[in-house]
């Protein structure tokens, strides 16, 4: 049967093949230089004008791609409010910044993909070598440079700054390369991207949603030691460090839909570019009885390479790339200044008819998925599920007593001084517990101590390097950071304060519906976060967030899958493979079935080669969660090194990490140290009046529950910052 092609894609092939006979009939003196018969060693040579003719082909393909998505718009082709596609948007929402920001970079992977068909492929050098090769080239002295260096490479832009806090959205940490961590720029990448063609096309490998339904299994699987403060704090700091958005309609930031409101596949001139559905098959065991056959997936919204070269896709992170609390309080200015109140250093609150305070309302499609009222915070996925909202709840109302408190310690302090110290404050207790609580429970506490990941309790640590770049990487944000989502109950426990549960919650009714939950069940959401087992991180998964993700209707009928999302996603950013990883964590190369089941949880090995055709296809987020977990840690080897990584650089790049010199006094750093996720718990809720030292780990007896009173869960004495303080005092 022949297949009707999309106008767009004619067009694109018509010009490929123009340029391609072009190449063929030039003369010698005009085709690009290859210097060397070694593939390895080929590079090419290409004059201003090659690359300035490029930039114009990727404008005209833009150009008409906005034509397409007025066709579109007249349509109405775009997400419906409700759907569980909005529910996938208001996770992945491009911001107006992001969006602006990505313009350029589409413009790029469209003249890298013309040099490709016009200086490449033509002459012998292949996809990936073109590719590497195009990475190297520079886009300085193009008409797109400017900009790009203005992003990247300018050194002046910090001067005249108040350097001595945080800027909102991450720039001018590192005085030299000034934008390094910025909001809105590339993630890293640890290894050279997997695309099909080099530099842009998704690779061919087992369906998603196939691999999901064939290795995943709902099963109960408790840690038995462990509460799901773990997954949330995994949510909380995961969204402080990152945002991919979607890509959407350039012209106007229009959301894309690929799949029609029946569940199918959209006709082709309702196709936008950036899609990329998820096919569900007719043996699908829960869609196809619903006769849905397509899930929706728009790709990433695309960013300019930070080295301002030509090259593979790169993927836009909207969030600071420092461990800033961006996720309290935004990643830019005019987001942080309209979460204040503008007066002795508070942040906005909504005050409940019980006179407590919560996160400032909003309505509207654009951060609730039932368009009745939700919260408003530094980060939109705020709402997603009950739990992360009361953890968001927790931090605001910690700032906003902290700031009370350094209010009156200090009454001559204006607001912006007020909130600047505060907001100090309460970044680094969100760091201290980072690296303090959660990452030895993570990773395992002699892992942490022997891979530089420990934090000195005494002193300054004197460990910023300015050489070393924040920026989060590609594959711990898209392969790693998803882990968390295996840990999910779909039952949500609701305790007593004497830690009784004698009701629960089911999760796939309240997706981004929290308000009137958050009021009547605070208190018994944050006693759940320190009560109710997370479960184990593994290819384990509830039906809630398999079948019923983002599922909003009365009767909950369907959603989306979340592991088929994050396998798409994964792909989708050129991630490669676990295999690759492994070699680049410096581990045991897989060379047989033997040395798979070796290093794999017994029983997968076999599901994972009747699933993928070699070893070296497995995605990276499937290989990991499916790999043994190393001595004393929640996750296996290969995780552990990315996050690792991560962690490493997050800490060592930033000028403003808490227990750096300058940052705090002396005696102000050891309060700092006392900061505990028990205390935010015990002082920010509502009528919690006991709480476990470590939140982490659930309490073994009710001995292990103290009064919050308890001198064993350290209260920071905010005195230390009052001005000219008697640096001796105690």
């Amino acid at each position: 049967m022949i297949k009707k092609m999309n106008p767009l894609m004619s067009i694109q092939l018509l010009i490929y093949t123009v340029i391609f006979l072009l190449t063929c009939c030039r003369g010698e003196n005009e085709i690009t230089n290859i210097e060397d018969t070694d593939s390895s060693k080929q590079f090419l040579s290409l004059r201003k004008e090659d690359l300035e003719n490029a930039i114009q082909y990727g404008a005209q393909q833009i150009s008409m791609l906005s034509r397409h998505e007025d066709s579109l718009s007249y349509a109405n082709i775009n997400v419906k409010t409700g759907s569980p596609s909005h529910g996938q948007l208001i996770d992945s929402q491009p911001s107006m910044d992001g969006h602006v920001a990505s313009r350029n970079a589409e413009i790029v992977i469209k003249a890298s993909h013309y040099i490709m068909n016009k200086h490449c492929l033509g002459i012998g050098i292949s996809q990936m070598d073109c590719a590497k090769e195009l990475a190297k080239v520079k886009l300085d002295h193009t008409s797109l440079g400017k900009t790009c260096l203005s992003k990247y490479q300018n050194e002046s832009l910090c001067e005249g700054m108040n350097l001595k806090y945080r800027s909102a959205d991450g720039s001018c940490n590192n005085l030299k390369h000034s934008f390094w961590g910025k909001a809105n720029t590339a993630y890293k990448r640890l290894l050279f991207p997997a695309y099909k063609d080099g530099l842009s096309s998704i690779r061919e490998l087992p369906n998603s949603r196939e691999l999901s339904t064939g290795l995943v299994n709902d099963e109960n699987s408790p840690d038995s030691t462990k509460t799901i403060a773990m997954a949330f704090w995994t949510i909380f700091i995961g969204h402080d460090l990152s945002h991919t958005a979607v890509s959407s309609m350039l012209k106007t930031n229009k959301s894309v839909d690929c799949c029609n409101e029946h569940g199918m596949k959209q006709s082709p001139r309702h196709t936008h570019s950036s899609c990329a559905p998820i096919i569900i098959s007719k043996e699908d065991r829960f869609f196809s009885p619903l006769r849905r056959t397509c899930m929706n997936y728009v790709r990433s919204m695309p960013a300019m390479r930070t080295d301002c070269t030509f090259g593979p896709r790169e993927q836009l992170n909207q969030a600071t790339h420092y461990l800033d609390a961006s996720m309290v309080y935004g990643s830019s200015g005019k987001q942080m200044l309209s979460l204040r109140k503008k007066s002795r250093g508070l942040l906005l609150t909504y005050t409940s008819d019980e006179h407590m305070d919560y996160m400032p309302l909003t309505n509207g499609s654009s951060a609730c998925q039932s368009g009745a009222t939700c919260y408003k915070a530094g980060d939109i996925r705020v709402n997603a599920q009950p739990h992360l909202t009361a953890m968001h709840t927790l931090w605001m109302r910690e700032h906003n007593r902290v700031a009370n408190q350094l209010a009156i310690i200090n009454p001559h302090w204006d607001d912006e001084r007020a909130f600047q110290e505060t907001k100090k404050i309460i970044t680094a207790s969100i760091q201290h517990i980072t690296y303090n609580e959660w990452l030895p429970t993570l990773l395992g506490k002699k892992y942490t101590k022997k891979n530089e990941l420990e934090l000195s309790m005494k002193g300054y640590s004197n460990l910023y390097n300015e050489t070393v770049d924040p920026t989060v990487s590609n594959s711990f944000a898209t392969a790693i950071l998803p882990f968390a989502n295996s840990m999910f109950n779909e039952t949500l426990s609701l305790y007593s304060e004497n830690r009784v549960t004698n009701k629960s919650l089911s999760l796939k009714e309240h997706y981004n519906r929290p308000s009137d939950l958050q009021m009547n069940y605070m208190d018994h959401l944050v006693r759940g976060l320190s009560m109710q087992n997370t479960q184990k991180i593994d290819m384990l998964f509830t039906k809630t967030i398999t079948d019923y993700l983002y599922s909003h209707s009365d009767n909950n009928t369907f959603g989306m899958d979340i592991v088929s999302l994050d396998i798409q996603r994964s792909r989708d950013h050129g991630i490669p493979s676990y295999t690759q990883f492994r070699k680049y964590c410096g581990l045991k190369d897989i060379h047989s079935i033997q040395d798979l089941a070796q290093i794999m949880v017994k029983g997968s090995t076999n599901k994972l080669l009747k699933q993928y055709k070699t070893w070296d296809d497995i995605d990276l987020l499937i290989g990991a969660l499916f790999e043994k977990h190393s001595e004393d840690a929640m996750v296996g080897p290969t995780m552990r090194c990315i996050i690792r990584e991560q962690f490493i650089r997050t800490r060592l790049a930033d000028r403003y990490f808490y227990d750096l010199p300058k940052i705090f006094k002396k005696h102000q750093l050891a309060e700092i140290r006392k900061v505990t996720l028990a205390r935010v718990f015990c002082d920010n809720s509502d009528s919690v009046t006991k709480m476990q030292q470590r939140v982490f780990f659930k309490p073994i007896s009710d001995d292990d529950l103290l009064p919050c009173s308890s001198q064993l869960i350290p209260k920071i004495n905010l005195k230390h910052w009052t001005d000219n303080v008697d640096t001796n005092q105690k």
